[in-house]
């Protein structure tokens, strides 16, 4: 039987699953609930996002809604890649969500590249940034293996709304926070939020049940039925970043379901909640019966066949109370807050000795910001502000970081939507690498090229005189193989009426 459901949409589907759950300590939730000291609801999506019941009822969905859609149809997933389960010693594994999805997976490879430098081989162009009849990169993406039924995303989701369309995924699946976390829900969110997530009239989006997730469905319906009206800018208070502050507990917390009633608990169509029932009832039924060859949204929407063939029941609201975090998953939280803060008191001890040895650097102007111990710069021009009201910066400045097993040292301008940093430094590769010597400079299209790497940081037994008096000499060479750069930065600055440089 065909299954049509789409050929007369007039908006994207957006569909919730959720619901009832005992976690591993006991005690019981529903996704659905906020959760106490938690307004982004961290907690549950996390739990729903990496729990393998939920997964389970998520592509119990997703394979009949892509037979519906054709042989070509697929899944296009953004956010987490694995699921978590429970240890005997109360420790999570993690497993890899390709072991667990039907029908094959790949990944889908969405890039943007700098200025007038051409897509890899293979890649499909959907968009050309423009800025004053500049181009500033193309978009473009590539399946690494069309066949496939699950994609995941690879690169960065900002570019999905000069591709989403092109990709042409049947079911775009989101478990990331990218349009959840932190501040008020504003009017930018939604309209963000539309244009990355969903692709289309006939798009189908599918994202776990929280509270918070709820939040935001609404509220981006309720500004389309207002006519979307221009987004008043609101300047959200900024708080200053205290690398030196613990984090928070509630950030490490993840309850992990060892039974649950997931299923479908929320649906829109035709921009409106409808009930869920029906489709939970149909996702069920085909989800137990593999012989039965009908077309979901048909079994779902025609009434002779949801007479004879489902057993829905209306479903269940979600309990008013605000849920208390559960208690082993909160234990697990502190253990890894102790971790974290234990690890960050060993690298900064190791990083205060490391940097007793930087006196053939500082002696050429690098500093090290009060605030970060491994992150030491060296600025190459005048400050500038970038914008009214903001702090002042170098146009071009070189940066050395160290990590726990390596280090690096990059390069940037804050002019990088009119100078291209990679076009430089790529056009110049040659002298860059005789530069870095015996290290390794991996150049490529990079929007903060490194300029040199080389294994072994804080964690590691490493010389570092010897390392920061061979970076010393380093650094006079790139002092002036830059030296063209920055005159193209100040040209820029100077084209565009920019700020005055500080002094």
């Amino acid at each position: 039987m065909s299954d049509h459901q789409h050929t007369d949409s007039t908006s994207p589907t957006i569909i919730l699953i959720g619901g009832p759950m005992t976690v591993d300590d006991g005690s019981s939730l529903d996704s659905r609930q906020p959760v106490a000291d938690d307004p982004t609801s961290h907690v549950t999506q996390a739990s729903l996002a990496t729990s393998l019941l939920w997964w389970l009822t998520a592509s119990s969905l997703v394979g009949r809604l892509l037979d519906s859609a054709g042989e070509s149809a697929f899944a296009l997933l953004v956010g987490r890649r694995s699921v978590v389960e429970l240890r005997h010693d109360g420790s999570l594994r993690r497993t890899g969500l390709r072991a667990l999805l039907p029908g094959g997976t790949t990944e889908l490879e969405l890039v943007r590249t700098s200025f007038n430098a051409p897509l890899p081989h293979g890649f499909t162009e959907t968009h050309r940034l423009e800025n004053s009849g500049t181009v500033m990169g193309t978009v473009g993406f590539k399946s690494h293996a069309p066949t496939r039924r699950w994609r995941f995303l690879k690169g960065s989701e900002f570019y999905l709304d000069k591709a989403g369309e092109r990709i042409g995924a049947s079911v775009l699946i989101d478990t990331s926070e990218t349009h959840t976390q932190g501040g008020d829900l504003l009017a930018d969110r939604y309209a963000d939020f539309e244009k990355r997530r969903l692709m289309g009239d006939d798009s189908i989006l599918i994202m776990p049940h929280t509270h918070r997730n709820e939040s935001l469905v609404r509220g981006y319906l309720a500004r389309v039925r207002d006519g979307r009206p221009a987004a008043e800018k609101i300047s959200a208070p900024v708080t200053p970043w205290d690398p030196t502050a613990a984090p928070h507990p509630v950030h490490y917390t993840c309850p992990v379901p060892i039974e649950a009633q997931f299923g479908v608990t929320g649906l829109v169509q035709h921009g409106e909640w409808r009930s869920p029932s029906d489709l939970e009832a149909a996702r069920a039924l085909l989800q137990a019966r593999c012989d039965l060859k009908i077309g979901i949204w048909d079994l779902a929407g025609n009434p002779t066949l949801r007479s004879a063939l489902l057993s829905s029941t209306p479903q269940a609201s979600a309990p008013a109370e605000v849920a208390a975090i559960p208690v082993g998953a909160a234990r697990r939280a502190e253990k890894r807050v102790a971790a974290r803060a234990i690890a960050r008191a060993e690298a900064a001890r190791s990083l205060d000795e490391i940097a007793a040895f930087f006196e053939p650097l500082k002696a050429l102007g690098w500093k090290r910001p009060t605030e970060r111990r491994g992150y030491w710069r060296l600025p190459l021009t005048d400050d500038y502000p970038r914008w009214p009201g903001d702090d002042p910066s170098p146009l071009v400045q070189l940066e050395f970081e160290i990590g726990k097993r390596q280090s690096t040292v990059s390069v940037l301008t804050i002019l990088y939507n009119q100078v291209d940093i990679s076009q430089y430094v790529t056009g110049r590769r040659e002298a860059f690498e005789n530069i870095a010597m015996p290290d390794r400079c991996p150049l490529g299209a990079n929007p903060r090229p490194i300029l040199w790497r080389a294994v072994g940081g804080w964690a590691d037994d490493v010389d570092w005189l010897q390392r920061t008096t061979a970076l010393a000499a380093h650094t006079r060479r790139w002092r002036a193989a830059l030296q063209e750069l920055c005159s193209q930065c100040r040209h820029a600055q100077e084209v565009s009426k920019g700020p005055t440089p500080f002094p």
